[in-house]
Order: C-alpha cells, then structure tokens, then sequence
C-alpha cells in the first residue's frame, strides 16, 4: 500500500479537491482516505467530523465500512486536547492504526495534513512528522503568484533536505497565466532541483457556490424558491435602485454585468428587490431580518428565484459571503469532474502513485 501525505506551504492551497480529483480519476485502485488533525469541525449524526473527511467519505462511497472508524480518520481538532491524550508515542502508535485500519488492503492511503506546512507541529502532527511516522510520500501542494510560489519552493529547497522524509515533490496550483508561468518561473523551480508533479491552471467555476451550500453557511431562512437552491453564484451585486421594465418585461444587464448574480439588499428595499426580479437574478439576499410584503415573496416563488433571509446587515453580510470558501460538496459532479480532467491534463498522475 502506497501512503501519500499531502501537505501545503499556505491555507486553502487546494489539497482536497486534488485528492478528489485524483480519486475521481484513477479507477482501478482502491483509495483510502484520513486527515489526523481535524481543522473544519462540524456535527454528523452526534459526532465531530472533519469537513474534507467526512466529504471524502462519501465519494469513496464506503460510508458504513469508513464511518465505523470515524475517532481514526480525524484524531482531533483541539491542541490543548490532543497533546493531553498522545504524547509523540501515542501520535506514532495513532498514525499506526490508521495506516492498519484505514488504509488496510487499498492500493493507497491518502494522509491529508492540515491547514499548512506548519499546522501541527506542536502535537508532532505536521506533514514532516506524518510522512516519517508512516514511512510515506510527501507532496507539497503551492498556490499563489509567481513570487510566492517561487518563494515558497525555495523555502522548501533549503529546508527540505535536513529532514529525512521521501519527498516526492510539489504541485503547483491555480495558476492563473500557464503559459507565463512556464516561461518565468518553470526554469528556475527546476534549477532548484525540485520535481514538478504538476502546474494546474486556475478555473473560476471552481470558486463559484450553490445557493444551498450559501444558505446553510449564512444560517438564512428561504422565504422562496426553494426548488432551486441547487442554483450557482457566479457574481454578486449589491442593492442599489433600478429601474423597473416596462410590461413587466425583464430588465437586460447593464454593460460590464453577468448572469447569474446574487443580489444582497435590505428586506424593506421593495423597489430593488421587484426590479432585481424582473433581471437574470440567480437569488436574492435580504438583511436586517426583514421580510418583504407577501407580493414580493409571491412573484419570487412565479419566478422560481430563491430569496433568503438572514439577521445581519448588508454590508456584514457580503464581507461574510466574501470570506466563505466554496468548499467542495459530495454532489458537486460538475467540480469533481473537472478536478479529474485537470488532474489528467495537467499532472503526471503516475508518479503520484509510485
């Protein structure tokens, strides 16, 4: 059994959706899946679960076999509480059993790490330690500008080598310009003699959320539209007056906008919310707790437009929705299926694997 430890120098690097890709793709090995030290903690049938784990649950489609030994995939989330249980003996025997009992007999055990290249350390969690106690593979996955990424490689070139791990190289990711980047920063990475896995490029659609996935973030209440929630968010717009169509005709977008926009105003902005409507509206976000008077609902639910309705104020609530990741979900088949093309284009997916 292979065990591949990814890790990353920096946050929302794009570990997840990698392993998703690459389980996506790869279809005659049998995969399995952990993450020891939690760090998106959320509450499934009255259990803690990390986020990515339990998604990766449900797209290896082995809840019931996996489920069973939920406490293995995700030591824990809590520092204070983990260094309490394990001293680096108990993290040793810990990441033994879960390369005994989760990994098992699949061709691969994936060991994602956390938030970055540090995360960890203090309880000897840290993608280093991991790959040394499993006797695995590192792949550290790079994200950013070229002077970052550039920085962040040669961070790993100087470093890397007073560590005694099986470094098996790094994934560039969400790179916005391919084709400058080959050109600039290709040569001097491999000057570094660090081995390139992969340069995958940035995809918007990647980033885009569903009105559901917005609504269970937001804690928000549909007052309507509720069938299509499943809707995706590709803009968003702030109130602001306009102009109602005549004959109830639809309004075009103005020069510079794009569909499928997410509309966030007061719930006492009737005006904004009738014209908002009346355009190629994706959804409507109303502040303040203020729901709008039954017509307006009544015209959203004709219109199958959903409208949500949420405590805070617009402005906390856009800065809220600016700082939510778009997280990948078990049914976001349009994603994962272009996770996997990615992966098959743009990585040697054979050496991941070796």
């Amino acid at each position: 059994m292979k065990k591949i430890v990814i890790a990353s120098m920096r946050s929302n690097a794009g570990k997840t959706s990698i392993i998703a890709g690459i389980i996506s793709l790869v279809k005659d090995k049998k995969f399995a899946y952990a993450k020891p030290l939690g760090d998106r903690l959320i509450y499934r049938r009255k259990r803690s679960w990390d986020y990515d784990a339990s998604l990766m649950v449900n797209l290896l489609k082995r809840e019931g076999e996996l489920e069973s030994h939920y406490e293995k995939i995700t030591l824990g989330f809590d520092h204070s509480r983990l260094k309490y249980m394990y001293d680096q003996e108990g993290i040793k025997k810990a990441l033994s059993d879960i390369v005994k009992d989760i990994g098992g007999k699949n061709d691969v055990l994936f060991i994602e790490s956390g938030k970055d290249l540090t995360s960890g350390a203090y309880l000897n969690l840290d993608p280093l330690s991991i790959t040394k106690y499993v006797d695995g593979k590192l792949v550290i996955v790079v994200n950013g500008d070229g002077d970052s990424i550039l920085d962040d490689i040669k961070f790993i070139e100087k470093y890397m080598k007073m560590i005694d791990v099986n470094f098996g190289g790094v994934i560039i990711n969400k790179v916005s310009d391919s084709a400058e980047f080959e050109h600039s920063c290709t040569p001097s990475i491999n000057e570094m003699g660090i081995n390139i896995l992969g340069v995958i490029p940035y995809k918007a659609q990647l980033t885009y959320f569903t009105l559901d996935f917005l609504a269970e973030k937001l804690m928000a209440r549909v007052l309507a539209g509720e069938e299509n929630l499943k809707k995706v968010v590709k803009n968003i717009i702030i109130g602001k007056p306009l102009t109602a169509a005549p004959d109830n005709q639809p309004l075009p977008l103005k020069p510079g906008r794009e569909e499928s926009q997410l509309m966030i105003t007061g719930g006492d902005k009737s005006d904004m919310i009738l014209a908002a409507l009346e355009r190629d509206t994706v959804g409507i976000i109303l502040t303040n707790d203020i729901v709008p008077h039954q017509n307006i609902i009544s015209r959203a639910n004709e219109r199958g437009i959903p409208i949500l309705l949420v405590g805070t104020d617009t402005f906390k609530t856009a800065k809220t929705i600016d700082d939510i990741e778009a997280l990948l979900k078990k049914d976001d088949t349009e994603k994962i299926q272009l996770l996997s093309q990615l992966i098959e284009k743009y990585t040697r997916v054979e050496d991941f694997l070796k």
